[in-house]
Formats: structure tokens, sequence, C-alpha cells
């Protein structure tokens, strides 16, 4: 239960596929978003694993980028699509290739499309489902606290 909490998260999308590029993004928007309004408490970068380890194979590090910045690199297993297939009930455990995520993705959510909006995942998912997650896999969990969010 959040009751009482408050918390203003300050999304930035960056609308670019290649990590390296993400990660450019995001240091660029911290640093101007920190400057006009404060340092916030917490800066996270979500990235998709399946992505970070592409990029390792050739010989890109994503994290090069981060060097003494004051952000936290949040690995999504095995991508967006992964986490949001481990928020139903009963799969919050299941570790699945990149391959196989979309497919088995669509049988717990058969509408679901890319983009998606803030309304429609809000709809979809309660706190409940986050704090089911967390209890399975320790980097969603660490998102989590970094947020100020209690989990079971």
């Amino acid at each position: 239960d959040c009751t009482g909490l408050r918390a203003h998260l300050d999304i930035r999308v960056s609308g670019e596929g290649d990590i390296l590029a993400v990660v450019a993004f995001s240091v660029k928007e911290y640093r101007k978003r920190s400057w006009e309004y404060r340092k916030y408490s917490s800066g996270l970068i979500l990235l998709d694993e399946d992505g970070i380890e592409e990029n390792g194979q050739h010989g890109r590090d994503p994290f090069a980028g981060l060097a003494g910045e004051d952000l936290d690199l949040i690995r999504l297993f095995p991508n967006l699509e992964g986490l949001l297939l481990r928020l139903h009930p009963g799969c919050e455990n299941r570790t699945i290739s990149a391959q196989a995520v979309k497919k088995n993705l669509r049988r717990q959510w058969p509408e679901y499309a890319k983009p998606i909006s803030a309304l429609t995942l809000d709809c979809r998912f309660q706190f409940e489902h986050f704090q089911r997650v967390a209890q399975a896999d320790t980097n969603f969990r660490q998102t989590l606290e970094i947020l100020g969010l209690p989990f079971k």
C-alpha cells in the first residue's frame, strides 16, 4: 500500500532504439532538468538487457557514458516486454528469452501493442503486481527501493 506516499516522476522517453543513444539522451536530459528544476533525489535509465548484451558483443559499453553521472542503470530482463509479462499473476518468476517474450506476453495480454500509454498500464496493473515481481527480481526490487516504494 502506498497510501500517503508523495512522489513525482519526471519521465523522458528518448525515442531512440540504440542503447548508447538512449544513455546519451538520458544523461543530457537529467543534467538539463536538474539544472532547470533542482537536483533530483535519483535518476534512472531503464535499458533492455538484450540490447546491453548486443552492444557488448560489438565492443560498445553503454556504462561508459555514465561515468561520473548520478544516474542508476536499471536492466529490464530480457527487455520491457519481459517485465510486462512478469507483472501478470503467476508469471513473476518466468525467465524467458527475448525471442520468445512477445509471443508469451500476447498469451497473457492479447491486445498489447507498442507504444503503450501510461493510462493503459495504470488500468492493467496495480501496485501489488509490482510488489510480486520485486520478490522474484532483485533488480526490479532495487528500482522500487530507489523510488522509495515499499515491497513485501
